[in-house]
């Protein structure tokens, strides 16, 4: 009976698991069919998942111009928006700025701090920088987690007259290079190809005046050239087997480079063309023959992050067509991408759809000529592009127009809408938005085939993998990073409690608690200016241990090259005279261009309002430390025992003495040995501050806290615990003064003191009103010539412009 009954139970406990299983197998084929019915559902889902896991922000730099002298200032304004509308983003409150040269040396760095999407800093240019053009590059920590290509960039240029080798020696051997871009990405056999492609010098720029021919062994193909900065296209049709080269000819009929063409393959072929109802057609074409004849293909579209369509197309007679109205697009670049049948992405296709709306800058001045150290006013008013007035953002720079400054060549418009989506250079983005027309529209699509726009991988997207990011947020501050390591054995402490201080006047103390492989975060707030970190782990760790700090500065760097310094010996006069004017002008201004703004910064402790605070000044002054907190501070406690001594916070309130020590700190600093702070000199102690109540801090349970604050705020003749790790460390950077003099009487316009001012003026804090207005006014200098006025901006929702203005100065 019983043996039958266990039968009985195996059997119906293998049918149940045999039931699970089938069930299991039903449900996954089912979702998998599923899914396959239904490819254009499963992958938007996906893609919007990835996306709203994905914020990206992008970055603009503004800088007052571009060609400088050594010893001068390079100013800038920060601006950060979101990547998808371009609203400024109160994401990062932090930017890093670097100047690098043409091997990635940096030779500057600043942390700029961020308020509502903008700030500024500026570069003091050391009087050894050597000659040449260089990178300035700016982001933030969060845009550390993608890659380096879309941190902004753009070049300066740097000459250093008292220089023996003031200017680089020129490589002057010609090189060209030549890159094939088939449109969709793949160069198909036995089928027509549009062929993007590139022609450029060893610097990256374009050459325009020359012309390439497709050769097949002996017979020429293809004839093509350059329609703008190098770009231009061509219709192909590679046949199997067969071998192309292209030939660059210059304009004197010598070969000056030649390339063989990738050899052609099965695949598919995209095509896009904008029809005269403001359609894009796309089609998409293989081989006769092909396995994708007759199977399903999908089109996903989407403008920076939001699908914009979704369509099926079956492939009928080698081809399928898809349709998509511009209407739907945003503005900007929109990325389309085929998928086969077999849900892989295997064509891409960038598109670009001008942006409707702009802002609209109005400058009037009051004259067109001045005479020198004269007051000029400035009127400015925003609008949108239907001419409705809305308070905007901006920058203004005021410069002198000599040979030596380069007009530029992108601006706030341009770069948001343009680079800020691509990778690579893109030589003079400005000429696509100057010029709108039919050339430089189809010019623009040219640009599109030769470049890519990826902030993802679509196997990231498709296999449902969470984004993983390695940089955080900056939501107030900078995020000190670093590793705690035990000295002897060299690995890292775990669990290990770290503090983290930077003395100064206003206290700024941190605690981490590192993880298992020993790393540590602090979160930052308002430290401001030059100064040292001090690291000491918690006393209850009685190993001997270092701690390394991390640079916030990203090591990663993009292959953008820099063009070598190529100056006129022509302009050898004007760089003399404008050295000696820098010069002239750093001696007779030099402390006003010293001068900093102070930081409008929260200046409280990380523990608020404290119970108590004592002004020792008020008091009669004790020469030791236990007589003033035995006769003046009754919320501390002192007592010895075995020869040292301890202090415990008393709770007046609620009438307890804590069991365990405070938080001893001296200006920020941790001090965990009572007797090091009752032998330290009290006269030199401004204030004490007593919180006697539990407190709670990150990692910490603090039974009170007892801070000494002394008048400097350095910890003056403290010797500090052995132990400690003591570091360099720039926290956001102080924001120097403009310095502008003033001619408002006659007197100041009869100063003897000489002014050689080249730029007049750098505000980078100019705000409209609400009806879209402001004024304001700059003086000249005692420099003849022509000046122009160059001012960018953006308002609150993405709106973003530029402007300029000139005049005459004379004597």
């Amino acid at each position: 009976m019983v043996k039958k009954y266990y039968d009985r139970t195996i059997i119906l406990m293998q049918g149940k698991r045999n039931f699970r299983y089938l069930l299991f197998c039903f449900c996954f084929f089912f979702q998998r069919a599923l899914a396959q019915g239904d490819f254009t559902g499963v992958i938007s889902q996906q893609f919007n998942q990835y996306s709203q896991q994905a914020f990206t922000e992008k970055i603009y730099l503004h800088t007052d111009r571009n060609f400088y002298l050594s010893g001068e200032i390079i100013w800038f304004k920060t601006y950060i928006t979101d990547a998808v509308k371009h609203h400024l983003s109160n994401l990062s409150k932090i930017a890093y700025t670097e100047l690098i040269d043409k091997n990635n040396n940096v030779l500057l760095q600043a942390k700029t701090g961020i308020t509502e999407g903008t700030g500024n800093g500026s570069f003091y240019l050391p009087a050894n920088i050597p000659s040449g053009n260089y990178k300035i590059r700016c982001y933030t920590n969060w845009m550390k987690n993608f890659d380096p290509a879309f941190f902004f960039e753009s070049t300066v240029t740097i000459v250093n007259t008292a220089s023996s080798a003031m200017l680089p020696v020129i490589d002057t051997i010609p090189f060209y290079d030549i890159t094939f871009f088939p449109e969709g990405g793949n160069l198909v056999q036995e089928t027509e190809n549009n062929i993007g492609f590139t022609i450029t010098d060893k610097n990256g720029a374009g050459l325009n005046k020359c012309t390439g021919i497709v050769t097949d062994g002996n017979d020429s193909i293809v004839l093509f050239s350059p329609q703008h900065a190098g770009i231009g296209t061509f219709l192909f049709t590679p046949l199997k087997g067969h071998s192309y080269v292209a030939h660059i000819i210059d304009t004197l009929g010598k070969e000056i480079a030649r390339k063989a063409i990738p050899p052609a393959a099965e695949g598919l072929a995209l095509r896009l063309t904008k029809t005269s109802s403001g359609q894009i057609a796309i089609a998409v074409k293989c081989m006769p023959g092909d396995p994708e004849n007759g199977k399903a293909l999908y089109l996903f579209a989407h403008t920076r992050g939001v699908i914009k369509s979704v369509q099926k197309a079956l492939m009928r007679s080698g081809v399928a067509q898809f349709i998509v109205d511009e209407s739907q697009l945003n503005d900007g670049i929109t990325h389309f991408t085929i998928f086969n049948n077999e849900r892989r992405p295997v064509c891409e296709r960038l598109y670009f759809k001008r942006p409707a709306q702009k802002l609209n800058i109005g400058l009037s001045l009051d004259a067109k000529q001045y005479s020198a150290r004269r007051k000029a006013a400035l009127t400015i008013i925003s609008a949108d592009a239907d001419n409705k007035s809305v308070p905007a953002n901006m920058s203004l720079s005021v410069y002198r127009a000599d040979d030596l400054q380069k007009e530029k060549t992108t601006d706030i418009y341009s770069y948001l809408w343009l680079n800020a989506d691509l990778t690579g250079n893109i030589e003079n983005p400005l000429y696509y938005f100057n010029n709108i027309n039919d050339v430089t529209t189809r010019q623009l699509d040219n640009l599109m085939l030769t470049h890519g726009w990826r902030r993802f991988k679509w196997d990231n997207i498709q296999q449902n993998k969470k984004p993983l990011f390695e940089f955080l947020p900056e939501f107030e501050g900078q995020i000190i990073t670093g590793k705690i390591i035990d000295s002897a054995t060299k690995r890292p402490f775990r669990d290990a409690i770290v503090f983290g201080s930077v003395p100064g006047l206003y206290t700024q103390f941190y605690a981490s608690q590192s993880d298992k492989n020993g790393n540590i975060q602090f979160y930052t707030k308002n430290v401001v200016g030059p100064g040292e970190l001090v690291l000491q782990a918690q006393e209850t760790d009685k190993h001997f241990y270092n701690i390394e700090v991390n640079t916030p500065f990203s090591g990663k760097f993009t292959t953008n090259t820099l063009a070598d310094l190529n100056i006129s010996p022509g302009l050898k006069s004007a760089l003399e005279t404008s050295s000696i004017n820098a010069q002239l002008q750093r001696k007779y201004a030099a402390d006003m261009l010293r001068k900093y703004n102070l930081p409008d910064i929260d200046t409280s402790t990380f523990y608020g309002k404290p119970d108590e605070r004592y002004m020792l000044d008020d008091y009669t002054r004790f020469t030791t430390m236990e007589e003033v907190l035995r006769e003046y501070i009754p919320g501390v406690i002192v007592s010895r025992a075995n020869r040292k001594f301890k202090l415990a916070a008393f709770d007046i309130q609620n009438k307890r003495l804590f069991k365990d020590s405070p938080l001893l700190l001296l200006d920020g600093v941790p001090v965990q040995d009572a007797d090091r702070i009752m032998s330290y000199d009290p006269l030199k102690v401004r204030k004490i501050e007593v919180v006697t109540r539990r407190y709670y801090y990150g990692p910490l349970v603090l039974d009170g806290i007892v801070n000494f604050i002394t008048y400097k705020g350095n910890l003056e003749e403290f010797e500090m615990d052995p132990r400690s790790v003591i570091v360099d460390f720039d926290g956001i950077q102080l924001q120097r003064e403009f310095y502008m003099p003033a001619y408002d009487t006659e007197e100041q316009r009869k100063s003897r003191l000489a002014d050689f001012r080249n730029l007049l003026y750098w505000n980078p804090d100019v705000t409209t009103n609400k009806n879209g207005e402001t004024q304001l006014q700059f003086y000249t200098s005692d420099m003849k010539g022509k000046y122009i006025g160059v001012i960018e901006g953006i308002t609150t929702d993405g709106k973003a412009g530029r402007n300029t203005f000139s005049f005459e100065v004379t004597q």
